[in-house]
């Protein structure tokens, strides 16, 4: 079991590196929020001030990447569309690129933490890999990849945790849970859905077997998630503020003073009230209820002939939002009558409920928000409705025991769906594909485009 698993590890990490490293330099032009988060790597650079609607610790990364592999904060990202000419463009999409590339390994984990089999958790990573948006958004410079990585991380390393019985051990996993954790609101302050997960099925792993000894083993658990988290966010913030101590020349906000913590308060204030004073409409933004029909893809840049759109698989998007009602008419089926599916002998997942309860905690605060949202804000949400699919697949039996070998032709035929919606995204996302008229119809084709 354990040399299958490696083997399916192997093949998703092979796939999702070829596939994030192909090129990353092309386009060398700036391109859609690269205007933002290149112009960070220059401020951190040359230790300026600046304000961002989101925490640091994702730029902090990005920017010290590339100020280790050499750039100078000499490129100009004033403008969509401008060439970077000052230094190679994959220095700068390097950590994305990296957090691209394990994103399907984190969920991968996450699924064999559920209870999912390796085939079944396969499936998931590989769904990911072959998303066209999500590498799209990780070869460049965004903060997405890091923010999943993170969330999904943070909860594989604790799921381990509540299922291992070493004490030194099950304390590791726990505090590196509490770091991704922190790390993910770092990122995106969305990213608090990790550690909202984290306390609800601590919460119900005690209700469902309470005792004293789960009392026990779940405040230890509860003080190292919350240290590393705690520990991980201030870290953040006090490397931003060491960093950054010179007034930039677009910064109208009080300088900070030193006193750290008043600073990263103020900060919270500013960053609170910048978000929801953003009202200004966009032309490629989306309510919430576009997003898991893809409804309205986001164009990104043009030129040389071709040009680059936020868009996903519709295999992906499409093929989980459908599964995740069917899911939904299973449990509900199943609790006002006797019916039964066949061929699904497997107990039921016995959580099923915390992908299907991360989709919730990961969505709905998001239908409230009033500022302009686009469609990446979905990821998180989606990437639990695939987990939630997923295992519910592989408990209704659709998947097999064994290797990738042994399964029934409906497997293959989901696999090969999934490669043929890739392939027929790629001209959207790669720009070294030139196909206009292609382009053009497929436009025609997806609902709302804009």
């Amino acid at each position: 079991m354990l040399r299958q698993r490696n083997q399916l590890i192997l093949i998703l990490f092979a796939l999702s590196a070829v596939l994030h490293g192909y090129k990353l330099s092309e386009p060398r032009y700036v391109v859609f929020d690269e205007v933002h988060f290149g112009g960070f790597v220059n401020d951190y650079h040359d230790g300026r001030l600046f304000f961002d609607i989101h925490p640091p610790h994702a730029k902090l990364l990005i920017a010290g990447a590339a100020i280790a592999g050499g750039y100078r904060g000499d490129q100009d990202f004033t403008q969509l569309g401008t060439e970077i000419t000052e230094v190679s463009p994959a220095l700068l999409r390097l950590v994305p690129a990296i957090a691209g590339t394990l994103v399907p390994l984190a969920l991968f984990a996450f699924l064999i933490q559920l209870g999912a089999s390796p085939i079944a958790a396969f499936l998931g990573g590989l769904a990911l890999v072959l998303d066209n948006a999500l590498l799209i958004q990780t070869r460049l410079i965004t903060l997405d990849g890091l923010l999943l990585l993170a969330i999904f991380g943070s909860l594989s390393c604790f799921l381990a945790a509540l299922g291992c019985e070493d004490r030194i051990r099950r304390t590791r996993l726990a505090l590196c849970a509490g770091l991704l954790a922190g790390l993910a609101p770092g990122i995106k302050i969305t990213g608090l859905a990790a550690l909202g997960l984290i306390g609800v099925t601590l919460a119900v792993d005690f209700l469902l077997r309470p005792s004293w000894q789960k009392l026990r083993v779940g405040a230890s658990h509860s003080v190292w998630v919350l240290t590393g988290a705690l520990a991980m966010y201030t870290a953040g913030w006090a490397i931003h503020f060491w960093l950054v101590n010179e007034p930039g020349p677009i910064y109208p906000w009080p300088i900070p003073k030193g006193n750290f913590l008043a600073d990263m308060v103020e900060q919270h204030r500013t960053m609170m009230s910048a978000n929801a004073g953003i009202r200004t409409p966009h032309p490629h933004s989306s309510a919430w209820w576009m997003w898991p029909l893809m409804a309205r893809p986001i164009f990104y840049w043009s030129g040389e002939g071709t040009s680059i759109h936020f868009v996903g698989n519709p295999v992906l998007w499409w093929g989980t939002t459908l599964g995740l009602l069917v899911v939904a008419a299973n449990v509900v089926l199943l609790k006002i009558t006797n019916l039964r599916l066949p061929d699904s002998e497997r107990p039921w997942p016995r959580l099923l409920w915390v992908p299907a309860l991360g989709y919730l905690i990961s969505f709905a605060p998001l239908i409230s928000v009033q500022r302009p949202l686009f469609l990446y804000h979905y990821f998180s949400p989606l990437i639990f409705a695939l987990a939630t699919v997923v295992l519910w697949l592989d408990h209704v039996g659709w998947t097999r025991p064994g290797g990738l070998r042994d399964q029934r032709v409906s497997f293959y035929v989901a696999t090969s769906a999934l490669v043929l919606g890739f392939l027929a995204m790629s001209p959207f996302i790669f720009p070294f594909l030139e196909m206009p008229g292609y382009t053009s119809r497929v436009i025609d084709l997806l609902p709302i485009w804009p």
